[in-house]
């Protein structure tokens, strides 16, 4: 039951910072890779939060689908290695997230999933992340919501930034 109430406050999370993310790209925009990557997820949120599905097969897929795209864009040199790294590691920790009690019913990885999300919280909010172990792998994982959205958010950015990067460089006398 704490799984569904964690899955659901994370998709409404991510569902309500991206929904005020949507608008922000251009039409032009969309048709690049990293943007598809980014809409990727927040299409499958967004579905999931409408019609109040989820739990693990589902986001599980939807993180192995999208994982897939990005190593294929990546290969094909649509994005870029910062990009990617940051995209991935936002999907680790996605899936570090929804790891459920049957594949780790000891809990051996709690300690592991625990730093990787705290590491990650730290990275994107720079405030300490403050997850803890808690046994029979219920780690309380509704506080890294908002570390994820804000990525995605970041992850937007960085796009954006890409268009004005060699003006920038020039201005700073790099080019």
């Amino acid at each position: 039951m704490l799984k569904k109430l964690v899955l659901v406050l994370l998709i409404g999370v991510f569902s309500g910072v991206l929904w005020a993310e949507d608008g922000a790209a251009t039409p032009a925009a969309k048709d690049e890779a990293g943007y598809l990557l980014l809409d990727k997820i927040f299409a499958g949120f967004r579905t999931m939060a409408q019609k109040g599905t989820g739990g693990y097969e589902v986001v599980n897929n939807l993180l192995e689908e999208a994982m897939a795209e990005a190593k294929a864009a990546r290969a094909q040199g649509k994005i870029d290695a910062p990009f990617f790294s940051r995209y991935r590691r936002l999907l680790v920790v996605a899936k570090l997230a929804i790891i459920d009690s049957p594949y780790d019913r000891e809990g051996i990885l709690d300690e592991f999933i625990v730093r990787e999300i705290n590491s990650f919280v730290d990275d994107v909010t720079g405030e300490k992340g403050s997850l803890e172990a808690k046994g029979e792998n219920k780690r309380g994982i509704g506080s890294v919501a908002g570390a994820m959205a804000d990525e995605i958010i970041n992850l937007h950015v960085y796009l954006d930034g890409l268009k004005t990067r060699p003006e920038l460089l020039k201005k700073f006398g790099f080019k």
